[in-house]
């Protein structure tokens, strides 16, 4: 025991610690190469997704099936995106690698954000989510796209 009553642990147990996290810092930092499919199916049901949110509001007599293709593509967009950050291990928000880029890491998201909102202007509702939806998913595929051709050349 130490001086707060807690046990301390053995050299076996702490090497063994100490080995799980030499393996998932290297892990960390060896980028994971993503399926081909990836970066196409992840920016399709992102853009299907809100484009069919939009239309719904722009054409009334479809809106049951807008809205039930629009919420069966953002789930799948959800479970395409919490598949892949599963297998990989890790959920990467910012590339740390990308030092001279942190405007791109924290103003492309505005980006769809701004499409939607010109859009809104003579649209309405249904303007945003097809501006945002489209930009959205046209900015994920090719993010995806650059980061697995990262991965690629990097292995």
């Amino acid at each position: 025991m130490n001086t707060s009553g807690a046990m301390q642990p053995s050299a076996e147990s702490a090497a063994a610690a100490l080995r799980g996290a030499r393996a998932a810092q290297t892990a960390a930092r060896r980028p994971q190469v993503v399926p081909g499919w990836y970066p196409a199916t992840h920016g399709l049901l992102l853009a299907a997704g809100f484009t069919g949110f939009g239309a719904a509001r722009m054409w009334p007599q479809w809106q049951g099936w807008f809205l039930a293709t629009a919420m069966l593509c953002s789930v799948g967009f959800l479970a395409v995106t919490w598949i892949m950050m599963r297998s990989s291990g890790i959920a990467p928000w910012f590339d740390r690698r990308e030092r001279g880029a942190s405007w791109r890491s924290w103003g492309s998201p505005l980006v769809p954000f701004v499409a939607g909102l010109l859009l809104a202007i003579p649209y309405g509702t249904a303007g945003w989510f097809l501006g945002f939806g489209v930009v959205a998913g046209a900015g994920s595929w090719v993010g995806a796209a650059r980061r697995r051709a990262r991965a690629l050349e990097s292995s």
